[in-house]
C-alpha cells in the first residue's frame, strides 16, 4: 500500500485524469492495478471520488484524517498519527513554494 498527499481540490473528471497520469509516473503499474493507491487530498466531488475508484484510486480528505485522529483515546497515539498528517502535508505545501 502506498499513498500520495496532494493540496488539491479535484472537481472534474479531466482533472481526476490529469491526477492519474500523474500517478502512473509515480507508482508502477501493478500498484495501481491492485488498489494499492491511496490519495490523500484536501478536497475531491464525490463523483470524481467514485470515478478514482473505478480507476482503483481510492481517496481520503485530510478532514477526514483529522476526524480519524480524534478517535485515539490514548494522547500519545492520537500525538503520532496527527504528527505524521501534519508533517506529510507540510512537505507537499513546501515543496509547491520552492
Amino acid at each position: 500500500m502506498v499513498y500520495q498527499v496532494k493540496k488539491l481540490r479535484i472537481e472534474t473528471r479531466s482533472d481526476a485524469d490529469k491526477l492519474y497520469a500523474e500517478l502512473k509516473l509515480n507508482f508502477d503499474t501493478e500498484r495501481l492495478q491492485d488498489g494499492n493507491v491511496i490519495l490523500v487530498i484536501d478536497d475531491i466531488a464525490e463523483d470524481v471520488r467514485r470515478y478514482l475508484i473505478d480507476m482503483k484510486v481510492q481517496s481520503i480528505k485530510k478532514d477526514q484524517l483529522l476526524s480519524i485522529g480524534k478517535e485515539f483515546h490514548e494522547s500519545e497515539d492520537r500525538q503520532k498519527v496527527l504528527r505524521v498528517i501534519y508533517e506529510e502535508f507540510r512537505r507537499d505545501y513546501s515543496s509547491a513554494i520552492k
